[in-house]
């Protein structure tokens, strides 16, 4: 007999495959992302810090700001059409001179010279593209632009003397004359400038009311016109007729092409007032004469 084969080997068995780990996320700084990642800290650029001014550059900055009013100011005695805005300006340009005068004057006795900063020379541009500006308009335009721009400069002025003129001032003398007569002369020029604003803006708001009530009432007096052409043709048409009594019925008609022919005098109630009258007298006097026969 033969043998039985012996049995097949049993393969031995593969090793596992291990799936390796994930790494540990990563903070993402990818630009394209658009998005912040988790595990990032974004800080927002904070705002450059300027330059604590001297007091040779403040004299410089007060100067500058002085002289930005002035120009303005007298530019609008001139150019402006409400009195109240002259007024102002007049105003603006005398306090403003006094207060440069007076500066140069307490400069001179402590022996300060006057120093450019970029602030200075900023208000120097903006004086004269202010200025240009002005220059270009005219009437009430040039009022409301003029009284904007005060209370625009008076409230940076005085932001500019809050946050970097009085915290930085070093001379005593200096120091008390910004905080003791500019500044309070600066908010009052504020205050009042404020007031012109509304009372021009309430003055224009009057103004287009009035020009709609006026053509309001032009509509209302030409209906009115219409209406009188008509009825005193008919009415005076149909009395003159009633007066005749043997001729009745034909005053009556005659009444009636009174009123039809008293529609071109209805018309003239929108036309020039001496046409209203000759119609309606026309008809009325041809209403009256058949009446008579």
């Amino acid at each position: 007999m033969n043998a039985p084969p012996p049995p097949a080997p049993t393969p031995a068995p593969l090793p596992q495959e291990t799936t390796p780990a994930a790494p540990a996320s990563q903070p993402s700084t990818d630009p394209q992302a658009g998005a912040t990642q988790p595990g990032t800290t974004t800080t927002a650029p904070s705002a450059p810090v300027e330059a604590p001014l001297t007091d040779e550059q403040i004299v410089a900055v007060l100067d500058a700001a002085n002289k930005k009013e002035i120009d303005e100011a007298q530019l609008a005695q001139t150019k402006a059409k409400h009195k109240d805005v002259k007024a102002y300006a007049r105003v603006i340009a005398q306090h403003h001179t006094e207060a440069k005068a007076k500066q140069a004057k307490l400069i001179k006795k402590l022996g300060i010279t006057a120093a450019d900063s970029d602030k200075s020379k900023q208000l120097a541009d903006e004086t004269q593209q202010a200025v240009e500006q002005l220059k270009a308009l005219q009437g009430a335009d040039f009022d409301q632009q003029f009284v904007a721009l005060m209370v625009k400069d008076h409230q940076t002025t005085l932001d500019l003397l809050d946050k970097r003129v009085l915290p930085n001032a070093k001379n005593a003398d200096l120091k008390t004359m910004v905080e003791k007569e500019l500044r309070p002369t600066i908010e009052k020029h504020l205050k009042d400038a404020e007031a012109l604003a509304q009372k021009l803006a309430s003055a224009g708001t009057a103004g287009t009311g009035a020009t709609t009530g006026a053509t309001g009432a032009g509509a209302q007096g030409g209906a009115t016109g219409v209406g009188s052409g008509a009825t005193g043709a008919g009415a005076q048409g149909s009395t003159t007729g009633a007066q005749r009594a043997a001729g009745a019925q034909s005053g009556n008609q005659a009444g009636q092409t009174g009123v039809t022919a008293g529609s071109p005098g209805g018309q003239g109630g929108v036309q020039p007032p001496a046409a209203t009258p000759a119609a309606g007298a026309g008809a009325g006097t041809k209403g009256a004469s058949p009446g008579t026969k």
